[in-house]
């Protein structure tokens, strides 16, 4: 294998697997997004192999350097500051330039923040759908958590201590009584899962909740909406727009819920904005 795909712990160091350990060991050079935390992992274990640099800053300069050395048989692992390489991290790229140079790789797994969170929440996790971070902006930010909001199935995201009251601020006004968990310090010391309606959560941030360290968002679904197939496909389109998703979002749902062609939808919609 020329690249191991290492997961690395969350917080608590005890979690670390033999196996990525022994990994970490054994290979050439491990590339990771920030040298002085994985030197921190490192040192514990007492692994000595090189440290480099790989984030999103440098990854497209140092990718035909890493592919060239594969080539040439030196071995890599590719690690995350923390949790699972690739989701929500650098590293896609990567994969798929090994695909295509015919390259091995191997994943070894390990937690991952958005999974753990999932799972203590309380919430349905049979389906659910991983958002990652939101966009940075206030527009972008409110417009996507409205599509987030109306979407049926469980979502999934992740947010910064310094955003988190307005996140959930944008959510309770939307819709205050919809469940939500927030999960904190996952395996830390302070690791803390609340569950509580929207408009209520919003009262224990910066109080029972400290806004302190990395947090999970899990939203409930949004509860499948009546179909009323007696009126037209284009105010049906019309309708799911006015609740926050896009014409394209819009178009998609009302062809799946119908068990109409896209493009058909497409143009009875387009039709009636002549």
């Amino acid at each position: 294998m020329q690249l191991y795909i290492t997961g690395t712990p969350l917080g608590n160091l005890e979690d670390m697997t033999y196996r990525a350990v022994e990994t970490l060991k054994t290979v050439d050079v491990i590339l990771c997004e920030d040298t002085r935390t994985t030197r921190k992992l490192t040192n514990h274990f007492g692994i000595d192999t090189p440290l480099r640099a790989y984030h999103d800053f440098n990854k497209e300069e140092s990718e035909d350097r890493i592919i060239e050395e594969m080539h040439d048989g030196r071995t890599f692992a590719l690690v995350s500051d923390a949790g699972m390489p690739v989701v929500s991290d650098p590293g896609f790229e990567l994969v798929a330039r090994m695909q295509e140079e015919e390259l091995e790789y191997v994943v070894i797994p390990s937690g991952s923040a958005f999974t753990l969170a999932l799972v203590a929440s309380g919430i349905p996790s049979y389906e659910f759908t991983y958002f990652g971070f939101l966009p940075k902006t206030g527009s972008k930010r409110k417009k996507k958590l409205k599509e987030i909001m109306a979407h049926e199935l469980t979502s999934v995201l992740y947010e910064s201590p310094h955003k988190v009251k307005d996140t959930v601020g944008v959510i309770a006004d939307i819709d205050g009584e919809r469940m939500i968990s927030i999960s904190r310090e996952i395996t830390k010391k302070f690791e803390q899962h609340v569950r509580r309606p929207a408009s209520e959560m919003l009262g224990l941030l910066d109080e029972e909740i400290p806004l302190k360290g990395e947090f999970v968002i899990v939203i409930e679904g949004a509860e499948p909406e009546s179909v009323h197939f007696d009126i037209p496909a284009a105010e049906h389109v019309e309708a799911l727009i006015k609740e926050g998703l896009t014409p394209k979002q819009a178009i998609k749902k009302v062809a799946e819920v119908r068990g109409l062609k896209k493009q058909d939808v497409y143009d009875e919609f387009h039709e009636t904005k002549k």
